[in-house]
């Protein structure tokens, strides 16, 4: 029986010893603490001039201080309209009177219906509109998160990307190793997403976000945010018909649509890019004054 309990002690030592920096490492990672921004607003709730949804591409895009405009950053990665809609309900109260919401639209706005990592709104969002919320895994993940294989694999490939071999490097081949990959994850989640018929679907959700907008006096605007160059190799004006312009193409709206995926400012500057889609500090608070400029033009502001 002595024995039995050392060799527990043991076991349950090792498990301690591996669990807790794996915990640490999961609970301090860039995946684990994507919403920061979101749960500060929440904490410290106040009036914004500008909200914006999406996914990635909005979420690296904007960044309005510089123009004296308060501004609510609403995009996750991978985010669907669907979970734009749930987001902009609950927050857009704080919107100010005839305040703008920029909806933007990627090449996989119609495509994805799935939400990769629903953990990421168990504390920004009320728990009846998460789908499927369940109160083991919102425990799970506020206090053992390192237990869960995807959460602990993304902070542990994060804290890797140095390490990556060079053609995975962001911009390997002037980015076109990396756009290639992006391509190909594209083309599956719309061979799977024909399947499902996904686009019916999110070609609703927009349609009742929008009206949505409109009915409580929200100025809605659809963007697309810039891309460099070797990112439009692979999404050239065919494939942006097929993934982007056809289903917004039957939309019956004068909602503006300003789109600068290929703006020249930005097309053939690395300088103002991550990756190849993915606007750094210095693109987002260029591009931000250029939608600020337009905005007004509009009678925005």
């Amino acid at each position: 029986m002595k024995r039995l309990f050392i060799k527990l002690t043991i076991i349950m030592t090792v498990a301690l010893l591996v669990f807790i920096p794996a915990n640490n490492l999961v609970k301090h990672s860039r995946s684990y603490n994507i919403n920061d921004d979101i749960l500060a607003f929440k904490k410290d709730p106040h009036p914004v001039d500008i909200i914006n949804l999406g996914a990635s591409h909005s979420m690296y895009g904007y960044y309005f201080k510089p123009t004296g405009l308060t501004h609510l950053d609403l995009a996750l990665p991978s985010q669907t309209i669907q979970y734009d809609f749930k987001l902009l309900k609950e927050y857009g109260k704080y919107l100010k009177p005839d305040g703008v919401v920029l909806i933007s639209i990627s090449q996989i706005t119609f495509a994805n219906a799935e939400i990769e990592n629903v953990e990421n709104y168990y504390e920004i969002l009320d728990h009846s509109q998460i789908e499927p919320f369940r109160l083991t895994d919102y425990y799970r993940y506020l206090y053992f998160p390192g237990t869960q294989s995807e959460s602990f694999t993304s902070a542990l490939s994060s804290e890797m990307k140095k390490l990556k071999w060079d053609s995975h490097q962001p911009w390997a081949n002037d980015g076109k190793n990396y756009a290639a990959r992006k391509y190909d994850y594209v083309e599956d989640l719309y061979r799977a997403a024909e399947e499902e018929n996904y686009f019916e679907q999110n070609l609703e959700h927009l349609k009742e976000l929008l009206e949505y907008c409109q009915e409580n006096g929200y100025q809605a605007v659809l963007t697309m945010e810039p891309v460099h160059q070797t990112y439009e190799t692979y999404f050239d004006e065919a494939k942006m018909d097929k993934f982007v312009f056809q289903y917004l193409d039957t939309l019956e709206t004068d909602v503006p649509f300003l789109n600068h995926m290929n703006d020249p400012r930005f097309a053939d500057n690395k300088d103002y890019f991550i990756d190849s889609d993915h606007l750094n500090s210095d693109g987002r608070k260029k591009y931000s004054w250029i939608i600020y400029e337009e905005l007004k033009e509009l009678g925005y502001f």
